[in-house]
């Protein structure tokens, strides 16, 4: 029996049973930025397939499904393939994620979630194992590129399953010089290995007109390129900032998934965005015309969560780059032809059109241009060049007068 606020009437359920044996009743906790554990949620799993949410304020939150910030969390793409089937290996889990339900999600994010996206602890098997990797020095700078290319050997050679078209290969890195880190990566001379070098530029760019973008590197071995992207939902070896991806705000809240500008729009007037935040939005998303980024999922943007559970604000840019030449899978990759943007929701709002025109210009200009450790073949060099001219063409009647 629980209470709902501002319902007079008491609510009863049933607990559900879950895979593993796992209890229904649920504990969950949440690393603050200095490092520290704290208590966040009680959770009680229901038959039918809600989720049951008790705070230490004594309010009550009932979810049809899993609260979004569990959906979040859980297993997805590439390492959320690896992760499937390490689980597989060990439990009665379904091999392919695309198998995976609510209670294959829950038991594992109650037994074998560590190091996930954000700051939450799912359980007090998670939190052992949180506080026995607390205890791991992180790797000396010197042996870096030596285990980045020992760790895209082993998964090179793994089968995961079929990749989505321009899914990129990545892994989770913690290292004394940057602390946490994912690092993508790609074979020398294939085309992802081409753009992984853009997206660099890319998002010094955003940076470089004063829109927040994860900060990034590039290394070259014989075999790989490999592109390193701090973490912004972590603080030093042991902090960590709360994040939830748009995609999880938008199915709580609004249930509509359509364009990065709509969505800010609406977390404007629900209080949740400021207008400086949607503006940063409109200029990603503009930017993202003028380079050929196509591949503007609801998952490619973030929000922060403070620590008095408030949002605050878009998360630094990250996963922009030009998609639209990314291989297609089964070794196709797409015509290097400039670049088509459109308006599209962003509509003409000077300021954002602005900020986009000068990023992209420098983007393209340092595509063409800039001698980096990963090579630009001159194919993709020449081609700036022009995609530069036609993003100038494309802005010049949006700019301020």
């Amino acid at each position: 029996m629980f209470r709902v606020p501002g319902q007079r009437t008491p609510h009863y359920a049933l607990l559900r049973t879950l895979p593993l044996g796992l209890s229904p009743r649920q504990r969950i906790y949440r690393f603050l930025s200095a490092g520290n554990i704290v208590p966040f949620a009680e959770v009680e799993f229901l038959v039918g397939g809600g989720t049951l949410e008790r705070t230490d304020a004594g309010v009550a939150r009932v979810y049809e499904g899993l609260p979004p910030y569990m959906s979040f969390a859980a297993p997805s793409g590439f390492l959320g393939r690896q992760l499937a089937h390490a689980a597989a290996r060990e439990h009665a889990f379904p091999t392919s994620l695309k198998d995976w339900n609510d209670d294959h999600r829950i038991a594992f994010l109650f037994t074998q979630g560590v190091n996930l996206p954000g700051n939450l602890v799912f359980g007090d098997v998670p939190l052992q194992h949180e506080m026995d990797l607390l205890r791991y020095p992180a790797s000396e700078a010197k042996d870096k590129l030596d285990c980045y290319s020992s760790i895209a050997q082993q998964l090179k050679t793994a089968s995961y399953g079929s990749s989505a078209g321009g899914e990129q290969p990545k892994f989770l890195w913690i290292g004394q010089d940057t602390g946490h880190v994912i690092v993508k990566f790609a074979r020398l001379g294939s085309r992802m290995a081409e753009l992984l070098p853009l997206e660099h530029l890319a998002l010094k760019s955003l940076a470089d007109v004063g829109v927040p973008a994860a900060r990034t590197q590039l290394f070259l071995s014989e075999e790989f390129v490999f592109l390193e992207v701090v973490r912004f939902d972590r603080v030093g070896e042991k902090g960590r900032v709360g994040m939830l991806s748009a995609g999880a705000v938008d199915d709580e809240f609004f249930g509509m998934r359509d364009t990065w500008p709509e969505f800010a729009a609406r977390c404007v007037t629900a209080g949740y965005l400021t207008r400086q935040d949607a503006e940063h939005v409109g200029v990603m998303a503009a930017f993202s015309e003028l380079i050929g980024n196509t591949d503007r999922h609801f998952e490619n943007i973030s929000m922060l969560i403070g620590e008095d559970g408030e949002y605050q604000g878009i998360a630094p840019a990250y996963d922009i780059l030009p998609m639209r030449y990314a291989s297609i899978g089964g070794g196709v990759d797409p015509e290097l032809v400039p670049i088509e943007p459109k308006v599209g929701t962003i509509g003409a709002v000077p300021t954002v059109w602005q900020l986009a025109a000068r990023a992209a210009d420098e983007f393209w200009s340092a595509v063409a241009r800039t001698e980096l450790v990963a090579p630009i073949p001159q194919a993709i060099r020449e081609l700036a060049l022009r995609n530069r001219q036609v993003a100038r063409d494309f802005a010049a009647p949006l700019l301020p007068v």
